[in-house]
């Protein structure tokens, strides 16, 4: 399985923080430093390995259970909300 960006979710970047808005709602989602980094990431459709093995080259001093920890949360939390989309 592949994820990436929901395109009709409108993104302001304010200097290092980010915000989502899903269209339809007046829902605002406020993205920690991981998040943003995988919202940026999923830019182009990437799979589960491919989000996994970029992030802990970008962060090889994080105990690697940790880092997939994390980023299965985020992705789990932009999935469920509409944010990301999984694609074949």
């Amino acid at each position: 399985m592949r994820y990436r960006r929901n395109p009709e979710v409108s993104v302001t970047e304010a200097e290092t923080e980010t915000f989502l808005v899903l269209p339809g709602t007046e829902e605002v989602f406020y993205l920690d430093p991981l998040a943003s980094g995988l919202w940026r990431l999923l830019a182009e459709p990437r799979n589960r390995e491919e989000i996994v093995e970029t992030f802990r080259a970008a962060f090889p001093d994080r105990p690697a259970e940790e880092l997939v920890g994390d980023l299965d949360a985020a992705l789990a939390e932009l999935l469920a909300r509409g944010l990301a989309l999984s694609v074949p």
